[in-house]
């Protein structure tokens, strides 16, 4: 099941990958270097304040519904109570206190920022929902709704930039767009794969909300270490270095594509699972897996980094080569922090893996505030290697001493790792079958009878 949902995870990631990558180079294009930037500063706060108004309540969503199926009515009842009344008083606090963090926009960045804001309620009850299905192991329509909201996007991008209409306005409306269009599909997929019927609990609300807040800082703070780079860009840098940073993050989101696919899938399926040892080997596989699957992709992307940016996205981008590199490193170090951080939560320590997030938080401030005015977006960057770095080891030093397992234990290598579509004798048959044709039936026959001796 593990392996089924990872692969359906990780598809649906490469998809949005390639979606992100073609609205990337699209708004490159069309807006350049400070045109982009303009389009992330009107994009970065209405997500950061969604997730902090949510108070961990995802996570705790994921958890619950795979402990116990049965609760599913009461918290989807109290998912739409909680974003009308939560959302709509973050949504105000929002319209405040955004055009203070932006820092000396236009007037037009303003405005749109302004209507941009209004996605807050949205994305906070399509969290709720999406923590619904995967707590419910239901991934296939969770990769369904991303798929729509990036697919959406990119549809849109391709069509306007055909056109010659593809602006900083146009992208904007097109955002909020995919964004109402993504939460009509998880309220369809919660009622038709869950059957909720209306029945709010405030017992049941308590006891989500206290895994919430026990993660919450955790959560948040993961954000920040995440983005706390592109956020004080925003706030102090022009937006041609904003531009110039974003699509340096974009590219090197690549290699943190397959992290993400497992960690969505590990936390619920070690949260579900009866037996500790079991539930320790998932997490300690899935992070072997995930280091040696990113140090094999980084090596080529290092190398063609330049070449990347020149020919995808003009000369006028090849100044960031040293940074995408350095984002490149720091996204595999994050990656290896999310299955660490992932494994925690699905084992029930959601405090512990909050440590971990908020010292690597407050490691990145601080070199954030050292680096970033002398060295700009390197030092933002290597901020971010530092950031990372400490909330892997924190995160990985709770994990073995509550499982009581030994570094070594931890991370060596071992065959039974690698997935038998990849072991040599599994190729070998492949490229018999390519190079001789397929064999004939009785050897099939003959085959089979071996392998059920």
């Amino acid at each position: 099941m593990l392996r089924r949902n990872i692969k359906l995870v990780f598809s649906t990631n490469v998809l949005m990958l390639c979606f992100g990558v073609v609205t990337s180079l699209l708004s490159a294009w069309a807006l350049g270097p400070a045109g982009r930037g303009n389009l992330m500063v009107v994009l970065m706060w209405p997500g950061i304040f969604s997730m902090a108004a949510q108070i961990g309540l995802p996570q705790a969503y994921r958890f619950w519904t795979a402990k116990r199926p049965e609760c599913v009515s009461a918290l989807f009842s109290n998912a739409v109570i909680f974003t009308l009344v939560i959302g709509l008083i973050t949504l105000g606090l929002a319209e405040i206190l955004v055009p203070h963090l932006i820092g000396e926009r236009s007037a037009e960045v303003l405005h749109l920022a302004r209507i941009y804001l209004l996605s807050i309620p949205l994305l906070m009850l399509t969290d709720l929902a999406r923590g619904l299905l995967e707590g419910a192991r239901r991934f296939t329509w969770v990769g369904l709704l991303r798929l729509i909201f990036f697919g959406l996007q990119c549809a849109a991008y391709v069509f306007l930039w055909v056109d010659g209409r593809l602006t900083l306005a146009t992208a904007t409306y097109t955002l909020m767009g995919s964004v109402i269009t993504s939460l009509v599909v998880s309220l369809i997929a919660v009622w038709h794969e869950l059957r909720p019927t209306w029945r709010p609990n405030l017992s049941e609300l308590w006891t989500t909300l206290r895994y919430g807040v026990r993660d919450y800082p955790g959560v948040l703070t993961e954000f920040v270490t995440w983005r706390l780079d592109l956020m004080m860009l925003v706030g102090m840098a022009s937006s041609s270095a904003v531009g110039l940073y974003a699509v340096a993050l974009r590219l090197a989101d690549i290699t943190s594509t397959l992290a993400s696919s497992v960690g969505d899938a590990v936390m619920p399926e070690v949260a579900a699972s009866n037996k500790a040892d079991e539930a320790t080997e998932v997490v300690t596989r899935s992070l072997r897996l995930t280091l040696f699957a990113h140090l094999l992709i980084l090596i080529p992307l290092w190398i063609a980094a330049p070449f990347i940016l020149r020919f995808a996205y003009g000369q006028g981008f090849v100044e960031v080569t040293n940074v995408l590199r350095l984002l490149m490193f720091a996204s595999v170090v994050w990656s290896a922090g999310a299955i660490v951080i992932s494994g925690l939560n699905g084992l029930g320590h959601p405090g512990l893996s909050a440590i971990a997030r908020i010292t690597a938080a407050l490691v990145m401030v601080i070199t954030l505030l050292a680096w970033l005015p002398s060295r700009g977006i390197q030092g933002a960057a290597l901020a971010s290697i530092t950031g990372y770095s400490v909330m892997f080891v924190v995160a990985l030093f709770w994990l073995l001493r509550r499982r009581r397992i030994g570094l070594w234990e931890c991370l060596r290598p071992r065959w039974s790792d690698v997935p038998r579509s990849l072991k040599p004798a599994t190729l070998r048959a492949r490229l018999a079958g390519f190079t001789h044709g397929p064999q004939p039936a009785k050897s099939q026959t003959a085959d089979a009878l071996v392998g059920s001796e």
